[in-house]
């Protein structure tokens, strides 16, 4: 941070003249100051607001760091990405707010238009506009309610839809994000398709097959009166987890079935992420509603849900505030162009691919790494005690992560009981996320070499 940002800050805020712009002195501020939620104070260091281009970000001190979380799947087109500062001059004259549920204007209507040209499905469809993904899924849950008139839900575990009611009721992910909040809806809860961690063996058909027919089992045990059935496309913060492509198509037989609709939540998957826009159309699956968030905003806080129109029986079942304000559309608008006219979901699939691989080569003879997956620029890393066992080991993903911020200057995240994610943004290029990957390779390295030496001192003594 240069001067004239700390002048700045000290005009705003009167009084800071003694105070140092330093990580430990910012970190007690914010224990002092901000409600406790998922920091991690312990492994992440203050950072600099001020600074960052790309994948390249900074602490109050000056350390960069390789950034493989894109702000949790936010920033897809990196900070301050290629033409960013020109096109916000030119908002200048654009109205900060307009009450986009109440009164129309042309940047929303655009948006709403570009998003359902992008989502799959030949036929009329409508956009809600929210400001966050649990409102998305929020949305689609009021709207399955509407048009069904049911009210129970199925939802997987694990999965994560967000932390707001009816999100929350759906969410399956952390004990810690539930316990104690009642719960909003009636939700007939079955696993999700997960290879690596299912009774019958990693085989995707026969972990596909297995998880329908628990789901079929629940639905004839608890009742066929359901509204939708909500799916994460990918599970993300559940641990990254591939579903086989059966699995979603036979969620989207099912639902025929029944009568009910498909949500296909791709708030953390979406929006060419995993190579394409929706990483369910890699299963060849249109859902009757998608929940999108996170990189649609482009670092404004906006979320969507598109569906088959009508989406509600009538108006004023459901409204907020704040949705798609003008500055915000545009800004949505600059980043869908992007991402088209760079051939950005190109890049994630292909250096994605790349990436994975190399995981895979170089973490092969780690007994700690119980499996590299992923599709384009949604990858996880799982820890396991050991591949015979699978205990999950969160202890050594713990550290691992740790290491990779404090000594590798790789700043990643955790998903699941034991997995590391990598959410890049989508203009990483092969050589960053080369060197990511080296990275990451000396963390997991030293980390699983101290635990080896401390289980052997431990069994000497």
């Amino acid at each position: 941070m240069n001067q004239e940002h700390v002048d700045f800050l000290r005009w705003l805020v009167p009084g800071l003249q003694d105070v140092p712009m330093s990580s430990p002195y910012w970190t007690d501020q914010a224990e002092r100051y901000l409600a406790l939620t998922t920091q991690d104070r312990d492994v992440y260091p203050v950072i600099d607001h001020t600074r960052g281009r790309g994948v390249w970000m900074y602490d109050l001190e000056g350390n960069q760091y390789l950034d493989m979380t894109s702000g949790v799947a936010v920033r897809a087109l990196g900070f301050r990405p290629e033409g960013i500062h020109e096109f916000e001059e030119r908002l200048g004259d654009v109205a900060e707010e307009l009450p986009g549920h109440d009164f129309d204007n042309i940047p929303e209507i655009l948006l709403a238009q570009r998003l359902t040209q992008i989502t799959p499905g030949d036929f009329d469809k409508h956009v809600f506009f929210t400001t966050s993904g649990a409102r998305a899924v929020e949305t689609a849950v009021k709207s399955a309610i509407d048009l069904t008139g049911r009210t129970r839900f199925v939802a997987f575990r694990p999965a994560f839809h967000g932390r707001t009611g009816y999100a929350l009721a759906l969410t399956a992910s952390k004990a810690i994000q539930k316990e104690g909040f009642p719960q909003a809806l009636a939700v007939t809860r079955t696993p999700y398709a997960y290879p690596y961690r299912s009774p019958v063996g990693s085989d995707p058909d026969a972990t596909a097959a297995y998880a329908l027919q628990q789901l079929s089992d629940a639905i004839a045990d608890e009742g066929r009166d359901i509204a939708a059935i909500v799916v994460e496309s990918l599970a993300g913060e559940g641990g990254m987890i591939v579903p086989p492509d059966k699995f979603l198509r036979g969620l989207r037989a099912i639902a025929n079935d029944l009568g009910a609709l498909l949500v296909a939540d791709e708030v953390q998957a979406g929006l060419g992420r995993t190579g394409t826009w929706w990483a369910i159309e890699q299963a060849g699956v249109v859902p009757d509603l998608i929940c999108t968030a996170k990189s649609l905003g482009g670092g404004i806080p906006m979320g969507a849900t598109m569906g088959r129109a009508p989406m509600f029986t009538t108006g004023s079942r459901h409204s907020e505030t704040f949705s798609a304000e003008p500055r915000a559309a545009l800004l949505a608008l600059f980043t869908l162009k992007q991402i088209e006219e760079r051939n950005l979901m190109q890049n994630a699939a292909d250096v994605g691919t790349h990436m994975m691989q190399a995981l895979h080569e170089r973490l092969a003879d780690c007994d700690q790494v119980g499996e590299v997956r992923g599709r384009g620029f949604m990858m996880g890393v799982e820890f396991v005690e050991d591949r015979q066992s699978k205990r999950a080991a969160p202890d050594v993903r713990n550290a691992v992560v740790k290491n990779c911020v404090f000594k590798q200057r790789l700043w990643v995240l955790g998903a699941g009981r034991s997995t590391i994610r990598f959410l890049p943004a989508l203009t990483t290029s092969e050589e960053e996320a080369m060197e990511a990957v080296e990275r990451f390779v000396r963390a997991v390295g030293e980390e699983t070499r101290s635990l080896a030496g401390r289980t052997q001192a431990a069994i000497a003594s």
